[in-house]
């Protein structure tokens, strides 16, 4: 016997007692792998061990017999085809097996002809037993297996109708010549273009020539095909008319899955409508066309005044001894740092897409050399690694540490400018000095910079983000705008809480449990 292949019947047989041999493996041929059980209770052993396309049993076994066996099988795995062949059944045993789920009964020792077995026409011709249990086993195994492929395709297909009703667009097939005429279209097509899915799978609506904007069909083509001739799947964005006459934004992806006999290509692919995403993108970009504008105007319009300014009160101040003059200087250093915070708070809102493991007790470390922070100290022994842009990261530090110096200290304050409730980055004040610490969230989700000061009054803490808000009358407010930005430019929140001794700034850099 040849081995067997993926077509073979693997079949369990168990032989009646008696003279007949017909059921020890006789009738087989090179499409069947056959086993044989000499008795009831072996078989349904071998049956826990391995698997089988069909049992081939007789009536009459050694022990038991077969209607017991059916039953035992049918228990066990009701989805296996049972052949009752037998050459001492009766009708009771053939209504019995029947009752028990037996997929054929075949009484043996009586000529069948091929009429009898295929049930069509012509002169009859002898059959034998064995070729009679053939074809009954092989329509019984194709029965069971033409069940499960269409059960399984029937649950392919609930499961692309379920994937389809969850998306916000709708599946296509089409020919890949001009216009792109679809043959096939399921899902959310009339809501986004107006045309139901029958009229974009018929030749009422052809997608490329009627339905996609003519300004971009060209382009939508070129894309495609471009895609196509190096084998791989395409994505396109191009502008449609719906129905109505409404523009509308398309994302598109699709790929070629064959060719038909004239040798056009077929595609399959999805459709979705992505208007408001343009609509976003294009907000975004006027957006950052202004931003860039404002920061020329600061960079340019202002710094250069500024330096003219600056220049000459330094050579006022070489040549005369007033009190005034360092005044003057004073304001124009305030001034400088104003702009430079403007310009950093502009800069910082884009988005953060290059970043590594930082060190947070590191980063503290570095960010408190670059800060006027008197007799301050610091506390910052924390074991934290924290994904983040490195400069951008000290910045943040650099803003909430001179916030706290600045609004943590006991003592004067009349040059401070820009910590809540007292003005910006100039110190010179006495009094206590601040206690600044570092540390990391209890639940390990980002981390925190508190001080042992007053705290920030209740009322303000949804406000001190905002950029320009302060409680000074000179005070820029920026410190605190320039952390919220970097922030969110890492994808982090921010927020003010209430301290143990005095204020807290947490920051979240990964979502809350």
């Amino acid at each position: 016997m040849s081995a067997p292949t993926e077509e073979t019947v693997r079949v369990l047989s168990v032989p009646e007692r008696g003279e007949s041999r017909i059921l020890d493996g006789d009738w087989v041929d090179d499409g069947f792998d056959v086993a044989v059980e000499p008795s009831a209770e072996s078989a349904a052993e071998r049956l826990r061990r391995e698997r089988f396309d069909c049992v081939v049993s007789g009536y009459d076994l050694r022990e038991s017999d077969g209607l017991e066996l059916l039953r035992n099988v049918r228990d066990r795995d009701p989805g296996v085809p049972f052949v009752l062949a037998t050459a001492s059944g009766s009708e009771r045993v053939a209504s019995e097996a029947v009752a028990a789920g037996v997929a054929d009964y075949v009484p043996l020792g009586q000529r069948e002809t091929d009429d009898d077995a295929t049930g069509g026409g012509g002169d009859p011709a002898p059959v034998t037993d064995g070729e009679t249990l053939r074809t009954r086993v092989r329509a019984a195994v194709k029965r069971v297996r033409d069940r499960g492929e269409g059960s399984e395709r029937e649950r392919d297909r609930r499961r692309l109708e379920t994937l389809i009703g969850n998306l916000p667009g709708f599946v296509y097939r089409c020919r890949n010549a001009p216009g792109w005429p679809m043959e096939f279209v399921r899902g959310e097509s009339e809501p986004i273009t107006g045309y139901t899915t029958e009229e974009l799978a018929s030749d009422a609506v052809v997608w490329g020539e009627e339905v996609i904007h003519p300004d971009d069909r060209e382009q939508a083509w070129e894309t495609v095909q471009a895609a196509i001739d190096t084998g791989e799947e395409f994505e396109a964005a191009y502008r449609i008319r719906t129905r109505d006459g409404e523009v509308r934004w398309m994302w598109e992806r699709g790929c070629l899955v064959e060719s038909t006999v004239d040798g056009t290509a077929v595609l399959e692919g999805f459709i979705t409508d992505v208007t408001e995403r343009k609509q976003y993108e294009a907000e975004l970009e006027r957006r950052n066309q202004e931003l860039e504008a404002f920061t020329s105007v600061v960079s340019h319009d202002l710094r250069n005044p500024l330096s003219v300014a600056k220049g000459r009160v330094e050579l006022a101040r070489e040549r005369h001894d007033d009190p005034d003059l360092d005044h003057a200087a004073r304001a124009h250093d305030r001034m400088e740092t104003r702009i430079e915070q403007l310009l950093t708070l502009a800069r910082n809102g884009e988005r953060v897409t290059d970043t590594e493991p930082v060190d947070l007790d590191a980063a503290a470390a570095r960010c408190w050399s670059g800060v006027a922070t008197d007799d301050a100290t610091l506390d910052a022994d924390v074991d934290l690694t924290v994904e983040a842009d490195r400069d951008r990261l000290v910045q943040l530090l650099e803003n909430l540490v001179r916030n706290c110096v600045e609004h943590g200290s006991t003592g004067s304050r009349a040059e401070s400018g820009d910590a809540i409730g007292h003005g910006g980055d100039a110190i010179d004040h006495g009094g206590d000095a601040v206690s600044v610490r570092v540390g990391e969230l209890d639940d390990g989700e980002g981390f925190f910079v508190a001080d042992d000061g007053p705290g920030i009054p209740d009322g303000v803490r949804d406000q001190v983000f905002d950029a320009g808000f302060t409680t000074a009358a000179d005070g820029t407010g920026f410190g605190l705008g320039i952390v919220s930005r970097i922030a969110e430019a890492h994808g982090w929140t921010v927020e003010a809480v209430d301290g143990a001794d005095g204020a807290r700034i947490e920051v979240r850099t990964e979502p809350a449990a």
